[in-house]
């Protein structure tokens, strides 16, 4: 039977047995906090400790040992720790703690550690100041081996201090906490005046400072982007332009943290905005000088994607309404020129290939302009063509003074062969004197045959009939002659060269007669006839036979001219009209084509630089050479096919061509 002393004693020994339960638990329970806070410590390599300046006494924990690369069998000491400091920072670590230990306050202070092998670490001391139960004074704190966090901020540094712009950070208040070194170095400063918040007056331009300190303040508080365009002075004094950029640093509950910031020079690219401007500027005034405008379409859709000032100007078009669109551009194209217009552009596209076009616009109120267009084909890199470029070129006034300029060489042209028709008046009054003289004997001798007592029809009417020819012939030489007096455009009617040739030959006989020339024609058959304008090719040809006749006139020796019709090359005929006068001027071969040049002394020098851009203009070619072995020898070539250039020879400034 169980007894109360018993139950007491049966209480007692669970209650003991329970508090040492308990006892136990708590025991493993501390060595598992132990445990987790040692590998917390290592893991974070951040060692505790416990200091009592009063006597000494310093408790390290296994991390603290392990940082300092101490054994943990050592005692700490203060001479151990101030082995272990780096001697750069020995001074600044011992002012630190003094001033701790004066003030009794807490410190957080970094350095560096010089360890045995050479390394150095970087450790961050934070410690607490406590009354201990004595009354002295206790520090209780953390050591932190931040190398690696270190290294990869001296990494970071290396990234920024390489990026070619100048990069800042700042506080939320928007105070400045940090500039890369390559800023201090382009400004020419050092951190003492960052902190000191000179910053701006040194290094800011004096008419930049202030809209820049107004746009930072607005930013800050409204907590925008920053952005604007400032002067910098370079450490030489120089001012350049920095586009300078700012983007708060947001937590996740969106509050400020901070700014980060950077600074671009941009002088470079502001100049080349400017010389950019220049330039267009420039060529705008070039492109209105030379009523020039530029353009670029794309093939698909042929939207246009640009379209100069000028172009707008030529076309119609009002800039402000935008582009035109392919249909309205077409409309802008003269009716009848269209197709022509068309023709080009599809070939180009299909070729892939430049285009050169000529061709009338027409204005909504009825002007028409001449407009020669150029265009450039633009392929990727697949060989596709993508886009056409050029430029179109207001060519109206040019088509005007050209037209004026052909008839001015028309004029010029008729003064020359009516100056020429009037030297020649002796002769041509001879040539008509004879088939009048001629018909005047017939007739008397028709008259003699029918006055007889019994009229001899027949030989009546043979003198009747020479009559007639004789009228005839001084009629077509009548008619040459009031045919190159002639004013009028140039017409281009199907020409036998040969014919002109035998024309001028007769018109000219008398002349040839004066002077006792021998003209010797080698005219080819069968020549094919051509399109040209006879009066223009006969004055040609009088031209060059009466300089002929000039340069042997004054000839002791035989006088003999040749005159030749043949084929040529590249279906061409080739006329040539040689002499034994006094030749060419020495070396001077091409000069006697150009205008004002002569070797009479009442020349005028336009006769051969007109009869040269007379051929021209039918698509041929007239020069001069030495006929050997004495003479000389003008030919020239006329095309038997295709279009003749009508115009071609209006301008003749240049003989060579």
């Amino acid at each position: 039977m169980t007894t109360k002393h018993d139950e007491d004693k049966l209480l007692r020994s669970v209650a003991l047995q329970n508090a040492n339960s308990i006892l136990i638990a708590r025991q493993r329970a501390e060595q598992r906090r132990e445990a987790y806070l040692e590998e917390a410590q290592r893991l974070s390599h951040t060692g505790s400790f416990g200091w009592r300046p009063s006597t000494g006494e310093i408790f390290w924990s296994e991390e603290t040992f392990r940082i300092f690369q101490y054994d943990q069998t050592t005692i700490p000491t203060v001479e151990l720790v101030v082995q272990r400091v780096h001697p750069e920072d020995a001074a600044s670590a011992k002012q630190t703690i003094e001033r701790a230990l004066q003030d009794g306050s807490n410190f957080d202070f970094e350095h560096r550690l010089l360890m045995p092998d050479g390394s150095v670490k970087y450790v961050r001391i934070v410690a607490h100041a406590l009354g201990d139960e004595s009354g002295g004074l206790e520090f209780v704190g953390a050591v932190m081996d931040v190398t690696a966090a270190k290294e990869a901020e001296d990494r970071i540094r290396l990234i920024i201090n390489t990026v070619p712009a100048l990069i800042w950070t700042a506080r939320a208040d928007g105070r400045l906490d940090f500039i890369s070194q390559r800023w201090l170095e382009y400004a020419g400063i050092d951190t003492e005046t960052v902190g000191s918040g000179e910053l701006g007056e040194r290094s800011v331009h004096p008419d930049d400072i202030e809209q820049l300190r107004n746009k930072w303040r607005v930013a800050v508080a409204e907590g925008k982007p920053f952005e604007a365009e400032i002067r910098v002075r370079r450490f030489d004094g120089e001012y350049r332009w920095f586009l300078s950029r700012a983007c708060p640093f947001r937590d996740r509950a969106g509050h400020i943290l901070g700014w980060y910031g950077n600074d671009i020079d941009i002088e470079d690219r502001k100049r080349a905005a400017e010389a950019l401007r220049h330039s267009e500027s420039n060529l705008a005034e070039a492109q209105r000088l030379t009523h020039t405008g530029s353009w670029a379409w794309r093939i698909a859709g042929r939207d246009a994607l640009h379209l100069s000032e000028e172009w707008y100007r030529i076309y119609g078009f009002d800039p402000e309404k935008g582009a035109p669109g392919f249909e309205e551009r077409l409309q802008r194209t003269h009716p009848e020129d269209r197709a022509k217009w068309q023709e080009a552009i599809d070939r180009a596209i299909a070729e892939k290939s430049d285009y050169e076009v000529e061709f009338r616009i027409l204005l909504p109120g009825g002007t028409v302009k001449h407009v020669r267009t150029v265009g450039h084909p633009v392929l990727n890199a697949s060989g596709d063509l993508v886009q056409f470029v050029g430029s179109s070129t207001d060519i109206t006034e040019g088509k005007h003074a050209e037209e004026s300029l052909r008839q001015a060489q028309t004029d010029l042209a008729h003064v020359s062969r009516a100056t020429t028709m009037g030297e020649l008046t002796a002769s041509l009054a001879h040539e008509v004197n004879q088939p009048i003289a001629a018909a005047l004997t017939d007739a008397n001798t028709c008259m003699r045959w029918l006055a007889r007592d019994q009229p001899d029809l027949k030989e009546a009417r043979e003198a009747a009939s020479r009559v007639v020819k004789d009228a005839k012939r001084a009629a077509e030489i009548v008619g040459r002659i009031r045919l190159l007096f002639k004013k009028g455009a140039s017409q281009r009617e199907l020409v036998d060269v040969n014919e002109v040739i035998r024309e001028m030959i007769v018109l000219l006989h008398s002349e040839v007669t004066r002077y006792s020339v021998s003209v010797r024609p080698e005219l080819a058959e069968d020549l094919p006839q051509f399109m040209g304008d006879r009066v223009q090719l006969q004055q040609v040809m009088m031209n060059l036979i009466m300089n002929s006749i000039d340069a042997m006139k004054d000839m002791d020796r035989k006088r003999e001219l040749v005159i030749k019709s043949q084929r040529a090359e590249n279906e061409e005929l080739m006329v040539s009209v040689s002499d034994t006068g006094v030749g060419l001027p020495p070396q001077q071969a091409e000069q006697v084509f150009n205008a004002f040049f002569t070797t009479k002394v009442d020349g005028t020098g336009m006769g051969l630089r007109i009869s040269r851009s007379i051929i021209e203009s039918h698509g041929g070619r007239l020069w001069a050479a030495d006929n050997l072995p004495r003479g000389a020898s003008f030919c020239f070539t006329l095309p038997t096919k295709g279009e003749t250039h009508e115009g071609a020879g209006a301008t003749w400034g240049d003989p060579t061509r």
